[in-house]
């Protein structure tokens, strides 16, 4: 589909007519006019939004001034839609804005000036739907979650809606600067366009051959698949910074620079990095140009339902990532490896505020999980609870007695014939399952950010193991950072209070901010598109429109 065409030829021609045109009373139409035919124009539209818009403001022309043509604002709308590197190039809305500007070329006249003034109006307010909220079917998506909960998984995914109303912005005549303003600046919005433009830009030039299936290479192999790899690479950008010989010998031996260049495919790619091209970043390696170009809009579209906060500090837990970023300032000032919810316990998205931080917590088990878990472990071995440190009680006061369970027959409670009537906790100490810090922003979801005595796990690439919490890899780094805006914090008396099991609770007078994300997609800090495991098929359930 062609651009966008002769701007601002098209705008001269429009005006020279109309201002040119004689001044008689067929030729010209003054204010009051002007708006009784706009309002006989919009009883034939469908568009309730532009009817109750116009009446609301007096059927004024927003696009028209003396009969002539805004000139800037006309040509900055056409620009921005023009140059929108989210559109799809049969877009709805390039279509609309190519049919409008054929239009104005045919019809130079004054019945033409109201026609064109309500298609430029149903134009922008198109556009800025566009930009505002994007693509996604929302609807469609939160359907296949509910779908869900028929496996018994409860996923949550909580949506901000951008605090702007279309029918204020519309009447602005400035359209750069309206742009500008709703346009999502956090959650690295602005380093997602530029990989879209380079990935487009690439598939403008051939995208990538899908390499052939084969056995392993690693470092050291000979293949004639190498050389196919080392091509591959090149073109995404991976291969760099090494000159290679051009004999056929040294093009099939996988070398250290080969190695290299898997190894930053495979990071960029949430892979294991270990150099070895095995099913897994083969798959990666074949996945095409448009399916990566998918995979970023659909992010893009993710960050503008995201909150518009503008926070001097927060923290961010990309789910997909397995990581937790610290941004002050706007930058990122520490990152920390996290653990969040398996698949059958998807950690939810949403946003709220750290307000209290428990030193030596106790872990007061769900429901859910005495119910799922820990009732079926004891009908199996009645001395699950003491070879785990688990306590029963009567209420969830943990000073309340210790109750003894021996007498039970847990079967009752596995049939559900008996409801279970205790609150089971596990005491502070070296085997609690929250360790030694619990970070709490309260929530519906009963979903925090605590310690761990698993550390083991941090090792792993895919750190999905948790109940829905987010377990933190090193917490007391945490403990500091929020110690550093908190006076009322003191470090050292908190280490004491670490070395042994007595509960202590801290409050936060200067709150932080936390959002739980669902990025599958996003830039480093170098600049660099980085993709993340889908580990919770949000991808896959998510559909967009054609724009």
């Amino acid at each position: 589909m062609p651009k966008v065409r002769n701007i601002l030829t098209i705008i001269l021609l429009f005006t020279l007519v109309i201002s040119a045109a004689p001044t008689d009373n067929n030729n010209s139409i003054d204010i009051n006019s002007t708006s009784i035919l706009i309002k006989e124009s919009l009883k034939k539209s469908k568009n309730k939004f532009l009817k109750h818009l116009y009446k609301n403001n007096n059927y004024k022309s927003l696009w028209f001034k003396k009969n002539q043509l805004n000139q800037q604002k006309y040509s900055t709308l056409f620009t921005l839609i023009n140059e929108d590197i989210t559109l799809n190039s049969k877009s709805n809305i390039l279509i609309e804005a190519q049919n409008i500007q054929q239009y104005i070329e045919d019809n130079i006249s004054k019945n033409s000036i109201i026609k064109t003034e309500v298609k430029l109006s149903s134009l922008y307010y198109k556009f800025l739907k566009h930009t505002l909220y994007g693509e996604i079917k929302w609807k469609n998506f939160s359907y296949r979650l509910s779908a869900l909960k028929n496996s018994k998984i409860n996923a949550s995914w909580i949506r901000t809606k951008a605090p702007y109303k279309i029918k204020e912005l519309i009447l602005n005549d400035d359209i750069n600067k309206t742009i500008q303003k709703i346009t999502p600046t956090k959650f690295g919005y602005k380093g997602l366009l530029l990989s879209l433009k380079k990935l487009k830009e690439l598939k403008e030039t051939g995208g990538w051959k899908k390499l052939p299936p084969f056995k392993k290479l690693k470092i050291g192999k000979k293949s004639k698949y190498v050389s196919m790899l080392r091509s591959r690479l090149t073109r995404s950008g991976d291969f760099i910074g090494c000159e290679t010989n051009s004999t056929e010998d040294v093009n099939n031996t996988f070398d250290l620079c080969l190695d290299n260049a898997v190894k930053v495919f495979q990071k960029r790619h949430g892979l294991v990095v270990d150099g070895v091209v095995g099913k897994g970043t083969q798959k990666a390696l074949n996945l095409s140009v448009d399916a990566k170009i998918n995979t970023v809009l659909l992010n893009i579209d993710r960050i503008k339902w995201l909150p518009r906060n503008q926070d001097k500090r927060y923290l961010v837990v990309n789910i997909p990532e397995f990581m937790l970023h610290y941004i002050e300032d706007n930058k990122t000032k520490q990152k920390l490896k996290v653990i969040v919810g398996d698949r059958r316990h998807p950690t939810p998205i949403f946003s709220e505020n750290i307000s209290f931080i428990v030193l030596n917590p106790y872990w007061k088990i769900p429901e859910g999980i005495v119910k799922r878990e820990i009732i079926p472990a004891m009908v199996k071995d009645p001395t699950y609870l003491r070879r785990h440190g688990l306590e029963a009680h009567k209420t969830w006061n943990e000073n309340s007695k210790v109750v003894d369970t021996s007498w039970l027959y847990w079967e009752d409670y596995i049939t559900g014939s008996e409801k279970f009537p205790y609150r089971l906790m596990q005491p502070p100490g070296p085997r609690n399952a929250l360790g030694k810090i619990k970070f709490k922003f309260p929530n519906r979801f009963s979903v925090y950010l605590h310690d761990t005595p698993t550390k083991y796990l941090f090792k792993k690439t895919v750190r999905a193991f948790s109940h829905g919490c987010v377990r933190l890899s090193e917490p007391r780094e945490l403990l500091k950072k929020i110690a550093s805006f908190n006076k009322n914090i003191n470090l050292s008396k908190a280490k004491k209070v670490l070395k042994g099991k007595r509960k202590t609770q801290i409050n936060i007078k200067n709150k932080l901010k936390i959002y739980l994300i669902y990025l599958t997609a996003g830039a480093n800090n170098d600049g660099k598109l980085e993709f993340r495991n889908d580990i919770y098929r949000y991808d896959k359930y998510t559909k967009r429109t054609l724009n």
